[in-house]
């Protein structure tokens, strides 16, 4: 009998040291962290544009670098900010800007605000009208990430060009 407890004590223990995956780490994998960046330089944006199917030109103007690409049939450009000296950066803002219209109205941009989430859109003081997206590294990100943030506002562009020209049939 004693015997018995033994076995049955030494199979316990063997077991739980046995580790066996939970659900959740074998549902979804976790990512590696080879892939996650927490900070890119200009060069490497625009290589992900690039290989996203984007034209990018690296542009340095007033000792300001960013990023010249298109989207939606617009010229748009990509901001980098919390770089460090190393020219490595956290974030990123895709941005469009407009030259003042009688279209690009306040109405235009709140409607915009309104019904769209991951872009906003604004007048500045001389008229012009905006649309930014900002992108934040923290805790890492990944290309793939970096480029799906890109196609979408690339998206949202395009609806922004769909909403303005309804709003002037609509006049």
């Amino acid at each position: 009998m004693r015997m018995f407890i033994s076995a049955v004590i030494l199979a316990a223990v063997v077991a739980t040291m046995v580790r066996t995956p939970s659900f959740a780490e074998s549902a979804v994998p976790a990512p590696s962290t080879a892939e996650m960046l927490v900070k890119l330089k200009p060069n490497d944006i625009a290589s992900i544009l690039r290989d996203a199917g984007y034209r990018a030109d690296v542009v340095t103007e007033n000792n300001r670098t960013r990023i010249r690409t298109g989207m939606g049939g617009y010229n748009v450009n990509v901001y980098m900010y919390g770089c460090d000296e190393d020219g490595a950066c956290s974030s990123i803002q895709f941005s469009l800007g407009l030259t003042k219209s009688p279209n690009y109205t306040l109405s235009v941009a709140n409607k915009w605000n309104q019904d769209k989430r991951f872009t906003k859109a604004y007048l500045d003081t001389s008229g012009n009208l905006f649309m930014e997206a900002d992108v934040y590294f923290r805790g890492g990100i990944g290309r793939d990430a970096v480029s799906a943030s890109a196609r979408l506002f690339d998206d949202l562009v395009g609806d922004f060009r769909r909403m303005v020209s309804a709003v002037n049939r609509a006049k």
